[in-house]
């Protein structure tokens, strides 16, 4: 399927580019911090549905995954809220009005 290990490391990176925290990238694809946790420490791979909603997300926020990394789009990155993250959207719309 992937290279775990590097998968691992580009998520890690990608999030660490974004300066999102596990928690926050947790909480935008609607799972647990320590399911994030376990990726990127190379314990465990999460599901499939899983993976595919990490590199949606990531990709949604100007993350580019190459063979050997990842890169952002462009620089600095543009604002996004990733889509579980349901309290901060509305916050964002409220300040933008």
């Amino acid at each position: 399927m992937h290279d775990f290990p590097k998968l691992a490391a580009q998520v890690r990176g990608a999030r660490a580019l974004l300066g999102w925290s596990q928690s926050y990238l947790a909480e935008g694809v609607s799972v647990r911090r320590g399911i994030i946790a376990d990726l990127e420490s190379g314990k465990r791979e999460p599901q499939a549905s899983t993976l595919s909603a990490l590199i949606t997300e990531l990709s949604a926020a100007g993350i580019v995954f190459t063979k050997t990394g990842v890169e952002l789009l462009e620089w600095p990155p543009r604002p996004y809220v990733p889509t579980g993250c349901a309290t901060i959207r509305k916050r964002a719309r409220v300040r933008r009005r």
